[in-house]
């Protein structure tokens, strides 16, 4: 299950219709889109990289929202994953926008704390869902309140809201992938076992192991060696099974600590991040940023933002600032060495 999820690394190249013409210097619309349709959180969790944002309590309009999903669907947008600065579930309209971006063409993903993600709610979002992924973080309730910043008694209402995603899979006969993951530091490393039997024995198709990675905006600091949990990587994958997967992602954590290989970053055209507030930008190193906003959908519409001079001018501006001051293992670095490889390819590429 691992190979076909192929959740450390990237699928770009899966997509040459959108390759082709960024290599011969043409514009594009984004492969893929990532909103948080409301900066609400319930939980306070230690690492949160954007906890700089002040959760600021912001719900997007609604309409706003369909109005920019439908047209993506148009323009060719492939996926949109719902995330972002807060806790997507709480938008008071989240299950209309899961099905109306469906419903436009679009294949819809959910990153997820889990707990408002009731019943109700995923016998309306499942049927429309490509995957869904739980963040868990801990094996037992008190470390997962602790790491969390919540009670501890979120942590069983999370593990019933993954079993009952998992009956309405199998009572609807649904190809959504539940998925569960923890973000690997000190303060859990020993749980990763625990909690690793409790979602396979759930039924959740795969437990993903990431690595932190330190927002230079966060006030979170966690400086963490990833060679001293390979023991835990070898005792995890001996739970793997036909129905089962660990995927524990050493590839990104491997890269920790390691230079770009790429002066600027390539990947901007093929992504784009919507937040709470309506404001298209690159990616989360530029919350709350207004100097690198692409537009505003309250102001604009998605094709005359992603068309207009203002995005033309900030990516730009970006290619001539470079890396240097990028996010460690951020989310188009995979996308970008990739890329990097096609603006710099080895000698003699036609004896394939």
């Amino acid at each position: 299950m691992e190979d076909k999820l192929r959740i450390d690394g990237h699928k770009l190249n899966y997509h040459p219709d959108r390759i082709m013409p960024w290599v011969k210097g043409k514009d594009i619309y984004p492969v893929y889109v990532e909103i948080g349709p409301t900066s609400i959180c319930n939980h306070r969790c230690i690492f949160c990289a954007l906890d700089y944002t002040g959760y600021k309590g912001k719900l997007m309009d609604t309409q706003v929202l369909l109005n920019a999903l439908t047209e993506m669907g148009k323009k060719g947008v492939k996926s949109i994953m719902f995330g972002g600065e807060g806790e997507p579930t709480l938008h008071k309209d989240f299950s209309l926008l899961v099905e109306h971006a469906k419903k436009n063409g679009l294949d819809v993903a959910i990153t997820t704390n889990g707990v408002p993600f009731t019943r109700k709610m995923a016998e309306s979002c499942l049927p429309h869902l490509s995957w869904i992924k739980f963040s868990i973080d801990a094996g037992t309730p008190e470390t997962y309140a602790k790491i969390h910043g919540t009670k501890a008694e979120d942590f069983e209402i999370l593990m019933r809201n993954i079993k009952d995603c998992v009956e309405i899979k199998k009572m609807m006969n649904l190809s959504v992938k539940i998925g569960t993951q923890a973000l690997l530091i000190e303060e859990n490393a020993e749980e990763m076992i625990v909690l690793a039997e409790k979602v396979k024995e759930i039924g959740a198709d795969y437990l993903a192991i990431k690595p932190y990675s330190q927002h230079p905006d966060s006030s979170y600091k966690f400086d963490l060696d990833y060679d001293k949990f390979k023991g835990i990587q070898k005792s995890l994958e001996k739970m793997n099974s036909k129905e089962f997967s660990i995927i524990f992602r050493l590839e990104t954590m491997s890269k920790l600590k390691k230079d770009m290989p790429y002066p600027e970053c390539y990947g901007l055209p093929f992504f784009a991040l919507i937040d709470a507030q309506g404001n298209v930008i690159p990616c989360n190193m530029f919350y709350n940023k207004e100097d690198f906003y692409y537009g505003n959908l309250y102001d604009n519409t998605f094709t005359e933002i992603w068309n207009g001079k203002k995005r033309k001018d900030v990516v730009e501006r970006m290619h001539k600032d470079g890396t240097g001051s990028c996010r460690e293992n951020c989310r188009l670095d995979s996308i970008n060495r990739y890329l990097f490889s096609l603006k710099n390819p080895p000698e003699h590429v036609n004896f394939i």
